[in-house]
């Protein structure tokens, strides 16, 4: 998941943009325009000032205290909103889940999305510190704001990359005319690295070339682990902040089915 203060279409031109983050209200407004340019992709729209819009609100300095979370989480449930997403540097996660509870709310009638510059791609878990208990459902790792945190293709460019859980999506209303399926859960690993050359064949590397073509990738589906192949597995791996080695291993396998566009 992208986000950026400045015009969306300008500052992801070149990238898979699969989904948006963008801010419905505050002086860097640009949901209707991340919402016009990328109807194909979820876009989150983020409250930054405690209207009561969006379906993510922003709890940080300079906008919505940490205590207010479980507030305004729960008027954007009663305004039929499922799941809105909290949004917060991981240092605040005792804060937050403090205002949550005073508030009433579960841990899973939310979704969790972490701030934590690490220049990796994860989800926040106990391994992050803070006091972070099971996992976040989406983890922005790369920012301009932290020096050496983004690669290619994001180094330059005045943009913050987040990952998101398989489940990320599934509880949030899709754009477009009709309903988006959940994105369904990744087979499990089948136990080796695909990799060439020599050029490696069978079922699980078509049902890697399978998702990965389902996720809008251009590649061909023909069960032979090729050049052409390893070419889209390094720019996946570079998209989403892996090791760029061209090997679809445990980490890469299950990625292409994290927070996919069904």
């Amino acid at each position: 998941m992208l986000d950026t203060v400045d015009d969306p279409k300008r500052t992801f031109s070149g990238l898979t943009v699969e989904a948006v983050a963008a801010y419905g209200n505050g002086k860097f407004a640009n949901y209707q325009a991340a919402k016009r340019e990328f109807s194909h992709a979820h876009v989150l729209e983020i409250d930054v000032n405690g209207q009561g819009i969006g379906n993510a609100g922003d709890f940080e300095a300079g906008d919505m205290p940490a205590s207010h979370a479980g507030s305004w989480a729960k008027g954007r449930i009663a305004a039929g909103i499922h799941r809105p997403v909290i949004y917060f540097s991981v240092s605040s996660w005792r804060a937050i889940m403090q205002s949550l509870k005073a508030a009433g709310l579960a841990r899973h009638d939310v979704r969790i999305w972490t701030a934590h510059y690490n220049g990796k791609a994860h989800l926040c878990s106990a391994d992050c510190g803070f006091g972070v208990e099971g996992a976040a459902n989406a983890t922005q790792w790369g920012s301009p704001q932290a020096p050496g945190t983004l690669h290619p293709p994001f180094a330059g460019r005045n943009v913050d990359v987040s990952m998101t859980g398989a489940d990320f999506f599934g509880g949030a209303h899709a754009p477009g005319p009709g309903p988006r399926p959940t994105p369904t859960a990744a087979p499990q690993f089948p136990g080796r690295k695909l990799r060439q050359p020599p050029v490696m064949t069978g079922e699980d590397v078509r049902t890697w070339q399978v998702q990965m073509a389902h996720r809008g990738w251009s590649i061909v589906a023909s069960g032979s682990y090729d050049a052409a192949t390893e070419k889209v597995c390094r720019k996946f791996q570079t998209e989403k902040g892996l090791e760029v080695d061209g090997v679809v291993g445990a980490d890469t396998w299950q990625a292409a089915w994290t927070a996919a566009i069904t």
